[in-house]
């Protein structure tokens, strides 16, 4: 039988922290409150709304930026460093645990696959940090963002995946676990912030770093 992995990207398997710092750069260079833009930044890309109906992730980002540039009243001040904050994105590296961890899973016989919120202009030099093959399912593939169900049945109907054969493993507790819970996947919250779930749903098991999932995975 062969055994999946489905894996969330960013906060599970890459340090968000570079794009982040891009944009606390670009504030400090425009002169505005670069704690405020980080804040600012992060929760318009997290909120569903801004990602109906569909637009790719880098037209996201984009929009982010004007969005930041309307907050401050700036004309094209953070726009400006769309390129910038693009290849920061491309250049995220992940948490020190992350590429031995997925080595043993390997090892282990797992068959590994990505579910990000992402796109092909952004996701295989990401892939490529990890030094570990992956299957990529990216929003761009299915036209929806996790939580959104098709993007997990899309996913879920290509591999056939069953209670017994799969696990779901990832940091986003809104994107990813309640979701999870509501498909019947058996999942594991990487919980790197020991944040306290909002809803009713939970994980099978829930750890603080990658590399505790393996005790579960033999």
């Amino acid at each position: 039988m062969t055994k999946f992995l489905t894996f969330d990207c960013y906060g599970t398997l890459l340090r968000e922290e570079g794009t982040y710092a891009e944009i606390v750069r670009a504030a400090l260079q425009l002169g505005v409150d670069a704690k405020l833009a980080r804040q600012r930044f992060i929760t318009y890309q997290g909120d569903r709304n801004n990602m109906h109906p569909y637009l790719d992730y880098d037209l996201l980002t984009r929009n982010n930026l004007l969005h930041l540039d309307e907050q401050f009243g700036l004309q094209h001040g953070f726009e400006r460093y769309y390129p910038e904050v693009l290849m920061a994105h491309r250049a995220l590296t992940p948490f020190p645990e992350v590429i031995a961890t997925l080595k043993t899973l390997r090892e282990r016989g797992y068959h590994l696959i990505m579910m990000s919120n992402s796109s092909w202009d952004i996701i295989p030099a990401n892939a490529d940090s990890l030094q570990v093959p992956f299957d990529i399912w990216t929003a761009e593939d299915v036209h929806a963002y996790k939580p959104d169900h098709t993007f997990f049945d899309a996913v879920g109907k290509h591999y056939g995946f069953t209670p017994e054969n799969h696990w779901h493993i990832a940091q986003g507790y809104a994107s990813d676990i309640i979701p999870a819970d509501q498909l019947g996947w058996r999942s594991i919250w990487v919980n790197r912030e020991n944040a306290k779930p909002t809803a009713a749903a939970r994980p099978t098991h829930m750890v603080t770093t990658l590399d505790s999932v393996l005790q579960w995975l033999p």
